[in-house]
């Protein structure tokens, strides 16, 4: 018993024992693994990070440098080791630096490595190149403003070889440090190039920049040298440097002469002006206009009372530069004199002084010209009214409305055309009144007519659909809705066809330009060949802050005036004026019934048709019968109408006509109508020897139109064209379309 329990004792720490020795040998076997992996990872780390530097930009450029690569190879590497070399790049391209083919581009590497070391391996190569090595060497040191290449370039200036030297002196006024400029003086005369570089050195040291100009003036040198220090050493001295330029200007050196000039613009100081000014009466007339103009370019008014004293007499080309510097510098002072000068007889003087008041900025300078209006002599009054109308003085309609009754016609005439020009609906009642007692009443009238026209071209109301120039309606063209948007807000209604105005999209082809377009809703086309004008009917009717004021004018007004109010509801339009307008030409006064028709007949909106269908149709003076049918033919586009309808209505209208001149007219009105019944009816006068020409024009704009939607009809009608037209613009739009039909079945 006591023998069984021994062994079960030592069998079980016999097992323990068996235990403990597995794990301890897993555990073993695990850091073995462990330790393994991480020299495998870490072996994977420096091959990664060899393989990398291996691959480095640098590292494969100056592979290059050391392979059998192609010159242009090795130039391109050198060239990239200048934006991406660190020191490593420097002695391989160092090692270059007197090679025949790579010189040039290894110092340019060089040049741009920010490493000191290629600094110093350039500074190494001073003493071991010559001839062109060593000159672009050099260079490259002053590229790079190497301070400590001082002391070795300044032993190079004194060099036998004259372009070793003259480098050297270049680079050491590239580095431009107080060392570099102190080794330079002494070469001066010496050496060609000094000079320029202590100008170099000047501009980097302020401090020093005067005793440096006067050492390159009074060393021995070329003319250009001279001039560039005299203009450096008199800036530089500021307020101090006026005595020098006054020596310059008075110098019998036309190039010290122009250097004072120059430096006379840019020395400051009113003291400067002032001594300037002091001196122009001393120069000859030639010297003096180019100082005046001088004086001018300093903006400065301290040179105003110099300056309007020569204005005022002396030689004619003197007192025009005196003239236009009084503009440059805004000297209102100048007004009073200006004014007198501008009625001058003499016609350059005169012409500078008006140019000069109108080219005058600020209020100040408005308010001496408005104080022209209340000068005695009535030339100095019309100069004032017309430098308002040239400023557009707004501010100036009351005393504008004044000079309507100046005693001076002439005056009061120029007064109305200006209030015309700048005038607004609440200058309307005062003009109203000055027109029924002036002296001028067609400038009167003329005034009125341009404020109504100016407030009934409503451009907000004008909305453009598209747009459209080249050749047209197949050919190259180009969407130009955004152009002409763009002169429509800038109040334009007629505008030249061009490629100046719309580019050039079909270069050598005759092009045109088309405009879709409406007026307050009411739809509108236009078209216009190259060189032509085309214009957009955008006219609406005025608000009722310019009609009543008509309106009322014209219950009280007799005679002459009450005509020419009359004729200005005409402008005007609208139901309030037309209602008027109806009513006078059915009245018994003859004067007041003419004038009521031809405003009727020349009324700009598609409301008059009744009435100028029945004037056309009934009148018995034929005078009034061709007026109204041509203006009746002019309004049926625009009617609120469907182009069948109003290809219906001018079918009916072409009956009315009784000459070819007023055929044509309906003609050319026939071609803004896009309708297939418009083409039919044009077609039947393509073989009418008077009318073949305006009934091809009308055919062919109205093909384009419905070329889509009828291309049968136009097909046939374009190649009956084709045979009748003499027009080489018209049969070249014609065959173009001839094909349509076959096309398109």
């Amino acid at each position: 018993m006591l023998a069984r329990d021994a062994r079960a004792v030592a069998d079980l720490k016999k097992s323990r024992k068996q235990k403990t020795e597995s794990k301890k040998r897993k555990s073993e076997t695990k850091r073995t693994i462990m330790n393994a992996l991480q020299r495998v990872v870490l072996f994977a780390v420096m091959l990664a990070a060899s393989t990398a530097l291996a691959q480095s930009p640098e590292a494969k450029l100056l592979d290059v440098l050391k392979s059998n690569a192609t010159r242009p190879e090795k130039a391109d590497a050198c060239r990239e080791l200048g934006r991406v070399g660190t020191q490593a790049a420097v002695a391989p391209l160092a090692a270059l630096l007197g090679d025949e083919q790579l010189a040039d581009m290894a110092r340019h590497g060089l040049e741009n490595i920010p490493d000191p070391a290629a600094g110093a391996a350039l500074r190494v190569a001073l003493g071991q190149l010559k001839g062109k090595f060593l000159v672009g060497v050099i260079a490259s040191l002053g590229v790079r403003r190497d301070a400590q290449a001082v002391e070795p370039l300044a032993r190079l200036l004194g060099d036998a070889d004259s372009g070793v030297a003259a480098a050297a002196a270049m680079a050491l006024g590239k580095i431009g440090t107080g060392a570099a400029a102190a080794a330079l003086k002494p070469a001066l005369g010496k050496n060609s190039a000094a000079g320029e570089a202590l100008l170099r050195c000047a501009e980097a040291l302020p401090d020093q920049a005067v005793a440096l100009y006067d050492a390159v003036r009074g060393a021995a040198g070329p003319a250009y040298l001279k001039t560039a220090a005299t203009r450096g050493a008199i800036l530089a001295r500021g307020a101090a440097g006026l005595p020098l330029l006054l020596e310059q200007l008075g110098s019998a050196d036309p190039a010290m002469f122009k250097v004072a000039l120059g430096a006379g613009r840019e020395l400051p100081g009113a003291n400067v002006t002032q001594a300037l000014a002091a001196e122009v009466g001393k120069f000859t007339p030639e010297k003096q206009g180019l100082v005046i103009q001088m004086l001018g370019d300093r903006h400065d008014v301290a040179a105003a009372p110099a300056l309007l004293a020569l204005a005022g007499q002396g030689a004619g080309e003197v007192r025009v530069a005196a003239i236009r510097a009084l503009s440059q510098m805004g000297c209102t002072a100048a007004v009073p004199l200006l004014g007198g000068l501008a009625v001058s007889g003499e016609a350059e003087i005169a012409k500078a002084a008006l140019s000069a008041l109108a080219g005058f900025q600020g209020h100040d300078v408005d308010a001496a010209i408005v104080a022209l209006l209340n000068r005695p002599d009535a030339k100095l009054r019309a100069v004032g009214v017309e430098l308002v109308g040239r400023r557009r003085i707004t501010g100036a309609c009351a005393e504008l409305l004044r000079l309507t009754a100046d005693a001076d016609t002439q005056v009061s005439a120029a007064s109305f055309k200006v209030l015309g020009d700048i005038a607004g609906p609440s200058e309307i009642t005062p003009l109203l009144a000055a027109l029924q007692k002036t002296a001028t009443p067609q400038a009167a009238e003329d005034a009125l007519a341009a404020i109504c026209a100016r407030q009934a071209q409503a451009t907000g109301a004008v909305v453009i659909q598209k747009a459209v120039y080249g050749d047209l309606p197949d050919g190259p063209s180009a969407d130009v809705t955004a152009k002409v948007n763009e002169l429509i807000r800038a109040g334009k209604q007629a505008f030249e066809v061009s490629n100046g105005s719309f580019g050039d999209p079909a270069s050598g082809r005759v092009k045109r330009l088309q405009v879709d377009y409406s007026v307050e809703g009411r739809p509108r086309s236009a078209k216009a060949d190259e060189g032509e004008l085309l214009k957009l009917d955008a006219t609406t009717a005025a608000p009722a802050v310019v009609v009543e004021p008509l309106l009322a004018a014209y219950a009280q007004a007799q005679g002459a005036p009450k005509l020419s109010i009359l004729a200005l509801l005409r402008t005007a339009g609208g139901a309030k004026a037309l209602a008027v307008v109806r009513e006078a030409s059915g009245a018994g006064d003859a004067a007041l019934r003419e004038t009521a028709l031809r405003a009727l007949c020349d009324w700009p909106t598609a409301e008059v048709l009744p009435d100028l269908e029945k004037l056309a149709r009934t009148s018995t003076d034929d005078k009034f019968k061709i007026l109204a049918l041509r203006g009746y033919l002019r309004l049926i586009p625009l009617r609120a109408a469907t182009p069948a309808a109003n290809a219906a209505v001018l079918k009916e209208a072409m009956g009315l006509c009784g000459r070819d001149e007023e055929r044509r007219l309906a003609l050319a009105a026939l071609g803004n109508v896009p309708a297939p019944e418009a083409l039919a009816l044009a077609a039947t006068y393509l073989d009418n020897a008077s009318l073949k020409e305006e009934a091809g024009l009308a055919a062919v704009a109205i093909a384009e139109s419905i070329a889509k939607s009828h291309p049968d009809q136009v097909g046939e009608v374009m190649k009956q064209l084709t045979k009748t037209s003499k027009n080489p613009a018209v049969l070249k739009r014609a065959r173009k379309l001839a094909g349509l039909g076959r096309k398109n079945k």
